[in-house]
């Protein structure tokens, strides 16, 4: 099977009546999740930094879809805690998807303390203020959270300690507040996706660098923004009531296979 040959899953109607906030929504995987969450019945709230790619990722959807573009730095916790009450108040939230993330690649001696806080910022600090925030509102509905992190969140790769220690820090993250709000109802989990060919990580890697890692993906192929949004909106929908806690790697095995190296050379 390829990329091309997904086909979605979930009923037409599995998200009715969802209301969900999709962080990162103006591109790549933040984008698939939004269109596909939108195409099951739910209002989406994209929120991201440009206007511009928020507003084509609603002419996507179409003129009929129920998205609201939201520009807010996630990582402003004042801005994303007004975001949040705005959003709540007006519609209710069921679902919050936390994808806004990013890094540069470089060896732990190369990095400033200044890079390593930016890359925590934002995969981690952010990632706390926004659901902190949307608590209340998923505690009213029972709802979810989908926390996206990286495949080699917990075998490590050379050239990403300061993002695998961020993402990390989202997945234990993710378990405390699976046992700690269950009780409330809220289900918390993790995505771990293998190597998406999205225009932001070829902003990141070289594509020698892309292309190696796709070569050592044990089924062979790269992830689709499509499958990791399909597995996103199952973690949201009533299909995924039990599923808290869990971090679940959709990277064709590469969690299992050789070490990653973003750096390009050859050894560690």
């Amino acid at each position: 099977m390829t990329a091309a040959d997904f086909r979605p899953v979930l009923a037409q109607d599995a998200l009715s009546g969802h209301s969900v906030i999709v962080t990162g929504a103006g591109s790549g995987i933040g984008r698939a999740i939004a269109l596909r969450l939108l195409a099951l019945g739910a209002r989406v709230t994209g929120v991201g930094r440009r206007a511009e790619t928020l507003e084509e990722t609603g002419r996507m959807a179409g003129a009929d879809a129920a998205y609201a573009a939201e520009v807010c730095d996630v990582r402003e916790a004042d801005a994303v805690e007004a975001l949040v009450a705005r959003v709540g108040e007006a519609h209710g939230l069921t679902g919050l998807v936390n994808n806004a993330g990013g890094q540069f690649f470089a060896r732990a001696e190369d990095i400033s303390p200044r890079g390593w806080q930016a890359v925590v910022n934002l995969n981690l600090n952010a990632v706390f203020a926004i659901t902190r925030a949307a608590r209340p509102y998923l505690e009213a509905s029972r709802g979810a959270v989908v926390n996206m992190s990286l495949s080699p969140v917990e075998r490590g790769a050379i050239g990403m300690s300061h993002s695998l220690a961020a993402r990390a820090g989202v997945l234990a993250m993710t378990r405390a507040l699976a046992l700690e709000w269950g009780g409330q109802g809220i289900r918390v989990n993790c995505l771990g996706p293998g190597t998406v060919l999205t225009p932001a990580l070829a902003d990141e890697a070289h594509a020698p660098h892309v292309a190696k890692l796709v070569a050592g993906v044990p089924l062979g192929r790269a992830t689709s923004p499509e499958e990791v949004a399909e597995l996103t909106a199952f973690l949201i929908s009533p299909a995924g009531a039990l599923m808290t806690g869990q971090l679940i790697q959709i990277d064709g095995g590469a969690h299992l296979g050789v070490p990653v190296n973003m750096l390009g050379e050859d050894g560690a």
